[in-house]
């Protein structure tokens, strides 16, 4: 028996295929540096389709995630989602709009850029996504957080171990974000 292929999912890289959907769908996780610019440049489109993030230095923070995830429909790009590696500053921003108190003295992971297609939504692709990213970053021992004012992600983020902190707040693209957690992994 081939190990790298169970029932209903055939294993290439660190992607495969979801034949549990109605429909075909190919899920790929990669680092920036694998993609080409293609694939760079349609993420940012979904991104900038999603109204959610701001447009300015957006390819650069891109590229400066650690992992981003995509999910094709046949040959469409249906869904996105990253573990992205903030700086200091933005996280420091975050903070005071959640009315966290609290130092940064280590090295955070984020989370997020996640969109999903209108026509695709309710199937689990942001999920499966989010699963696969989390996945990816098992050996990370450090704290992980996300923002997010979508209840189907805040479910998902609770039901993984993150805890909500500080306070809802109001950003440009959104209203009632709320600040996730999760804390380092002990071993």
């Amino acid at each position: 028996m081939n190990p790298q292929i169970s029932t209903s999912l055939a294993f290439y890289r660190d992607g495969y295929f979801e034949s549990n959907f109605s429909g075909d769908y190919y899920f790929e996780i990669k680092k920036p540096a694998e993609c080409s610019i293609a694939e760079i440049h349609r993420f940012y489109l979904k991104l900038r389709k999603a109204n959610k993030v701001s447009p300015v230095n957006l390819h650069e923070k891109i590229f400066s995630a650690k992992y981003l995830g995509f999910c094709y429909h046949e040959s469409d790009l249906v869904g996105v989602s990253a573990i992205k590696q903030p700086t200091a500053g933005y996280l420091q921003t975050v903070y005071n709009k959640a009315g966290i108190r609290k130092s940064i003295d280590r090295i955070m992971l984020e989370i997020g850029y996640s969109f999903t297609e209108e026509d695709c939504r309710q199937k689990g692709i942001s999920t499966k996504l989010k699963t696969m990213l989390l996945t990816k970053i098992n050996h990370y021992r450090g704290t992980i957080f996300s923002t997010t004012a979508t209840p189907s992600s805040q479910r998902f983020l609770k039901a993984n171990g993150f805890i909500p902190c500080g306070i809802p707040y109001q950003g440009v693209f959104d209203d009632n974000i709320v600040y996730f957690e999760r804390p380092p992994i002990r071993l």
